[in-house]
């Protein structure tokens, strides 16, 4: 069931591409600035959202769907999250869904 899960929430391409920025801040967000290296905390929620250009709520939804799947971790700073991605996380989904689709 999770790599079912997996499967229907990245067939979503801004989640795809939100995975994608967080796996190189310094890249993806140097027309931003924020507070805190990337590699402190991650990426704030205000710039996923600028850079995404959706509304606050849209790109909560996403980040609070990738946080529970596992494939990004959110840590509060103040009044802000700052998001990341843990790719030990993203590695084991990787491992199962490739298990799961041998099988068939």
């Amino acid at each position: 069931m999770l790599a079912e899960n997996a499967m229907k929430l990245l067939a979503n391409p801004l989640r795809v591409a939100i995975l994608t920025w967080l796996k190189q801040p310094d890249v993806a967000f140097a027309a931003y600035s924020q507070l805190y290296p990337y590699d402190q905390y991650g990426v704030c929620a205000s710039l996923i959202q600028d850079k995404a250009g959706l509304s606050q709520p849209a790109i909560s939804l996403c980040l609070k769907s990738l946080h529970e799947l596992g494939v990004v971790e959110a840590q509060k700073v103040g009044k802000w999250t700052y998001y990341r991605r843990n790719d030990i996380n993203i590695q084991a989904l990787v491992e199962t869904i490739t298990q799961q689709l041998q099988q068939l």
